[in-house]
Parts: C-alpha cells; sequence; structure tokens
C-alpha cells in the first residue's frame, strides 16, 4: 500500500476506489494503459494474463484531489458492464471459477479491500489493445452506483534469450533464464524445419538459469526456447 497521500494509482499500478465529497464512488485508474499482459503462468488459463493489477480502496484522505476513504458499512462488487472480443476477467461465484459474463458482478466486500481479479486476454494479437468496462456498486446502498469506467490490456510477447557456453572441446551448455516459466527447449536439425521437436530431458539449474548440456560432435543440431 501507499506510504504518503501524494502517491497515485499509476504508480503502483493499482485500480484505486475511494469516494469524493458528494458522496459519489470514484475510481482512480490513472496509469498507463494499455496495460501489459505477459503470457499466462495460470494453470487453465490461456493466452496472457495478470492477477497483479489490483482493486484498492485509499487508505488516506485527500481533500486536494476531493478524494476520501470509503465507509466500512458499504459492501462493494464490480459489475461487468461490456467486454472486447477475446477479453476476459475470472471471477468464482461460489461453485466455479470461469469467466464473467456482461451484467456479472465480482464480490469485493467491505472497504478496506485490495483485490486481484485475473485479467486475461485468451485471444489477442501484441501491439492492439483489448477493453473492459466495468463500474463499481455497494450492496447495502451507503453509495450509488459509480460512473463507468474503462480498463484496457494488451498482450505482450516476452523473449527469453538462448545462451550457449563451451565447456570443453567436446560439450557445451545452454543457458536460460528461470523466469521463463511457460517456455521449452526444442531442437531441430535444420533452421528451415516445419516442425520443431522438445527436448524431453530436464534440465539443471545454476542459479537463476536452467542449463542443458549438449554435445559438439555429431550431426549439426539447432536449438530455440519455444512458448507453450
Amino acid at each position: 500500500m501507499m506510504s504518503v497521500p501524494q502517491l497515485k494509482a499509476h504508480e503502483e499500478e493499482v485500480i484505486l476506489v475511494g469516494r469524493n465529497a458528494a458522496g459519489e464512488l470514484v475510481v482512480d485508474s490513472d496509469f498507463a494503459q494499455p496495460v501489459d499482459l505477459p503470457a499466462s503462468v495460470f494453470p487453465g488459463i490461456s493466452g496472457y494474463a495478470t492477477g497483479a493489477l489490483g482493486m484498492h480502496s485509499t487508505v488516506f484522505d485527500d481533500p486536494i484531489n476531493d478524494f476520501f476513504q470509503l465507509s466500512t458499512a458499504a459492501d462493494f462488487q464490480f459489475i461487468l458492464l461490456a467486454k472486447d472480443p477475446g477479453m476476459e476477467v475470472w471471477n468464482y461465484n461460489g461453485f466455479v471459477f470461469g469467466y464473467m459474463a456482461t451484467n456479472d458482478a465480482y464480490n469485493i466486500g467491505p472497504s478496506p479491500f485490495d483485490t486481484h481479479p485475473v485479467w486475461n486476454i485468451v485471444n489477442g494479437t501484441p501491439g492492439n489493445a483489448y477493453s473492459l468496462t466495468l463500474k463499481l456498486h455497494d450492496l447495502n446502498g451507503v453509495y450509488p452506483d459509480s460512473a463507468p469506467f474503462v480498463l484496457s490490456f494488451t498482450p505482450v510477447q516476452i523473449h527469453h534469450p538462448l545462451n550457449i557456453k563451451p565447456v570443453d572441446p567436446l560439450h557445451a551448455v545452454l543457458l536460460w533464464t528461470t523466469n521463463a516459466v511457460g517456455w521449452e527447449l526444442q531442437s531441430s536439425d535444420s533452421l528451415t524445419a516445419s516442425s520443431w521437436g522438445t527436448v524431453t530431458n530436464l534440465p539443471g539449474i545454476a542459479g537463476t538459469n536452467f542449463t542443458f548440456t549438449i554435445t559438439n560432435t555429431g550431426t549439426q543440431q539447432f536449438f530455440r526456447l519455444h512458448q507453450q
């Protein structure tokens, strides 16, 4: 959470929720949009996804900007008003974890809150923006609904370098970062091959890198990292 009142949502990339002096719900999403979505690391969730972009209630009163803390008597949801094709947000309704449909509600609860939905571009092209339109609703009627607000996301293809380090005249080691979750090592005997084979032997780990030892004898072979 923020340490001084002057910090705004864009510095943490959070959706900050408060009220104004008139008792109207205010959403501060004043951070750079579209938000980058990396390749999903969540089991069962394909495409690009993150749970890092959270929705927080403000913990400070900021009279200069007419932005104040919320009543603990309120009980909040956000309502999904519209979504672009390929753009989804996940919700658990007590029975199943799945995509929200238009007009579905995501339960947040009373203030103070810090909730992190999974924002997901299932089908999207890097560089294009995909949007959701939301509004906040108070189940207890302390506040009227907020004005609709839009969140935009873009898929980001992350490329991880594959490095090679000679060991001796007969051996070399391939190295790539352990942050490459969801990527697999593949090999082929030709750069123009239509298909690459997955290397099924498990790599080792040295520090922050995966390692895989190869021999310098025999036929020519090429290696690459491929996103699963």
